[in-house]
């Protein structure tokens, strides 16, 4: 059986850890069966066809001023009309993660060419599951409803599609509810990533990134003050406790590199490598979402700091997300020390919703197929 996947390839391993978490689930639900996974990178979403086929051909050429006009503006019409697209021998599609609503999603690179195009023309024969659908909108300009046409539009049309939608949010459960569909809400699957639990460690890990997050969404982070709260951070516990960073790319190196040049700095290549690694930690404080729910599904607890609303999909595990404008040296010390003392207890509550969460999805999945 081929099973589709709309991912993102070779950008970050958190993105990797919400497919693997998929993997495994679809792994188990289809236990006994031959499984083959298609992955198809959504930021480049011609992929989904082979490399002969005219739309593929088409969108190459979209960027050269006489071609583009001749043969970009049927590149949409070829891809439906034609077909064939590494989709079309699937016996399932499965839309993996990530935010799905975000201020004008509906111009995204591959509403068109994957949606619209190909899932629009295969759902009717071939299932298709979106699963841990998230939001990411600033924390200041939280929507209480889709009031953007397009994003409506692109909304409603896309839950049209599925058979399961999941949200791993509650912004993005009631955004969806707002377009007319009632979903069900389990935290995100990177929360299934990881093979191993977490050993008896004694390092609290530091995933930093400049001004906490990948954007500041016009909320005027003040980035300098987030660099020197988690330098303060650093120098009060390190008296204490084992330290260490935990990078995601070669800017986070960097960036931990400056900010305290006699700490470790880890810098884990694939998902294997990477939870070995986080194994060794009692504890954690990150500026990346998927560290935090990556780790929790080892039983390691963490407090995150982000500029958007993609802080929910921790707080859905229960464990701490604050705003950075909201974060100080004094609160993120105590909430850490509070964390460490909760000990296994805390551990095991992030084992026993761990194991929930796999069983919801499961339960899920085949109740849609």
């Amino acid at each position: 059986m081929k099973i589709g996947l709309i991912t993102t390839l070779n950008t970050n391993i958190g993105d990797d850890f919400i497919r693997e978490g998929i993997r495994h689930l679809l792994g188990d639900a289809f236990k006994g069966k031959k499984v083959e996974f298609i992955p198809i990178n959504k930021h480049n979403p011609f992929s989904v066809y082979p490399a002969w086929h005219p739309a593929r051909l088409a969108h190459r050429f979209s960027g050269v001023p006489l071609a583009g006009r001749l043969l970009g503006k049927h590149a949409e019409r070829l891809a439906s009309t034609l077909g064939r697209s590494f989709f079309d021998d699937c016996g399932l599609i499965v839309q993996c993660g990530a935010p799905v609503v975000w201020p004008d999603c509906h111009k995204s690179e591959w509403a068109g060419p994957l949606w619209t195009q190909v899932i629009g023309r295969l759902f009717n024969r071939v299932p298709v599951l979106n699963l841990a659908a998230g939001s990411c909108y600033p924390w200041e300009k939280q929507p209480d409803r889709l009031d953007n046409r397009g994003d409506l539009k692109f909304i409603k049309e896309i839950l049209g599609y599925c058979r399961l939608t999941t949200s791993r949010d509650r912004l993005v459960q009631r955004l969806f509810a707002s377009a007319g569909s009632d979903t069900q809400f389990i935290p995100c699957s990177a929360f299934l990533a990881a093979r191993n639990k977490a050993e008896k460690g004694d390092l609290i890990l530091i995933n930093y990134m400049k001004g906490a997050g990948h954007y500041d969404w016009a909320q005027s982070v003040d980035a300098d003050k987030w660099e020197k709260t988690v330098i303060g951070l650093i120098n009060r516990l390190g008296g204490r406790h084992k330290l260490a960073f935990i990078c995601h790319n070669e800017a986070e190196m960097e960036e931990a590199k400056t900010l305290a040049p006699d700490l470790p700095r880890l810098f884990p290549k694939s998902i294997e490598e990477y939870f070995s690694v986080t194994a060794n930690a009692k504890g954690a404080l990150c500026n990346r979402m998927h560290a935090s729910v990556g780790m929790a599904g080892q039983g390691i607890p963490s407090i995150a700091v982000g500029t958007d609303t993609r802080l929910l999909m921790v707080k859905a595990l229960g464990l701490n997300a604050f705003y950075v404008k909201d974060a100080d040296i004094d609160m993120l010390e105590q909430n850490l020390e509070t964390m460490l003392s909760l000990g296994n207890s805390e551990k095991e509550r992030l084992l026993s919703l761990r194991a929930e969460t796999r069983k919801r999805y499961l339960e899920a999945i085949k109740g849609a197929l």
